[in-house]
């Protein structure tokens, strides 16, 4: 099978899947990216082993609309059996490049996380016949979760052929971290996230305020919220030790998921969420907001973390006491949390299911022999 994909920029995330992709060797893949670098993350350069090649987008506004004078001769210079477009849905190189698709009569599926549930209001209203229009032209749908594909279906009445994969990543690193050892006896907690509105790390802080109990918690990133976090930790959670470590290089979020126990994920929307996985592979469980979609794919709640509400305080002040009242069963949840890993997050067996999706689409005529995709 001849794959063309399309996406944003090389991220550590999905690199996991082309990478399995281009081992097939079934498959033929050649990865288009939009451009070679996100200014706004610092996890360096991961485009993988498969063929690739960058357009060289430029952003029009700022915003993630890309442009770029090189697509036409991406798409004309291949015949694939099938293209991958995970570019967004506000860029106009969507468009163009589903517009010479159609003209070539090549079928696309459109691969996309769950939109943002804090978009303003006329934000959601403006977005919904863009979507419709991707969606009513692709040959399938592939979402990052079971939970992202039921979204689409209900929100843009998408009715055509659907399956999901989520990102990997190399989870070697965690899956060797020990169990961590605090020397003062404190529970620790780490949190980890662009300090913004929108990972809600505010929620911690609150919920933190009414726990009576003394922990400490590692606030790990930066942003436009940080110093209005360090004037409410510093005014209402002065028996806890919170510490806020800034910005850090990618490569060492290991060492600091080995001095956490428990990690907190509070975010108001998160259309995957990674870190839910590589706190996981550590062997620690995490709490996660029911608006952080990897959570409600992986999390088992009481066996190897627990699903709150986004934004409710109270609610995370409550589990955060539950945790520091039994942190004997700290072992059991991260034991719990690694065998989620080991059990049910394969590349291997996500990236068969992925094929088999594509070789039954009606539109898409290849042939992808039966010993590359396991039942």
């Amino acid at each position: 099978m001849d794959i063309q994909f399309f996406t944003l920029a090389p991220s550590p995330h999905l690199v996991g899947v082309l990478d399995e992709l281009h081992c097939r060797p079934s498959v033929n893949l050649r990865v288009v990216y939009e451009r070679k670098w996100l200014n706004e993350r610092s996890w360096g350069l991961h485009a993988g082993v498969a063929p690739h090649t960058y357009l060289e987008s430029w952003d029009v506004t700022g915003y993630g609309q890309h442009v770029s004078p090189k697509l036409r001769s991406a798409v004309q210079g291949t015949t694939p059996d099938v293209a991958v477009v995970n570019t967004s849905y506000v860029s106009p190189n969507t468009y163009a490049l589903i517009h010479l698709l159609h003209r070539r009569d090549i079928p696309f599926v459109f691969w996309a996380e769950r939109v943002s549930r804090l978009s303003y209001s006329l934000v959601k209203w403006i977005r919904r016949p863009f979507l419709k229009w991707i969606l009513g032209r692709a040959a399938g749908f592939v979402g990052s979760t079971e939970a992202t594909v039921q979204f689409y279906r209900s929100a843009f009445s998408y009715e055509g052929p659907a399956t999901w994969v989520p990102y990997h990543r190399d989870l070697t690193p965690f899956l060797e971290l020990s169990s961590a050892t605090n020397p003062d006896g404190r529970v620790c907690f780490l949190v980890l996230g662009s300090l913004t509105h929108g990972k809600g790390i505010d929620t911690v802080v609150r919920a933190l305020a009414n726990v009576e109990r003394s922990s400490e918690v590692l606030i790990v990133g930066d942003g436009p919220k940080r110093e209005a976090l360090e004037r409410m930790a510093e005014a209402r959670c002065s028996h806890h030790r919170i510490r806020f470590l800034g910005r850090v290089s990618y490569d060492r979020v290991p060492v600091l998921m080995q001095e956490a126990e428990v990690l907190l994920f509070p975010s108001r929307h998160d259309g995957f969420g990674m870190v839910t996985m590589e706190a996981l592979a550590a062997g620690r469980p995490v709490v996660a907001s029911r608006a952080v979609m990897s959570a409600r794919q992986y999390i088992r709640p009481g066996k190897n973390g627990w699903l709150l509400p986004a934004e409710d305080a109270p609610a995370w002040s409550e589990q955060i006491e539950a945790i520091l009242d039994a942190r004997e069963q700290l072992p059991r949840w991260g034991q719990a949390a690694r065998d989620m890993i080991r059990s049910r997050y394969c590349v291997k067996e996500d990236v068969s299911r992925l094929l088999r999706f594509l070789d039954n689409l009606p539109s898409v005529q290849s042939s992808v022999p039966s010993a590359d995709l396991p039942e």
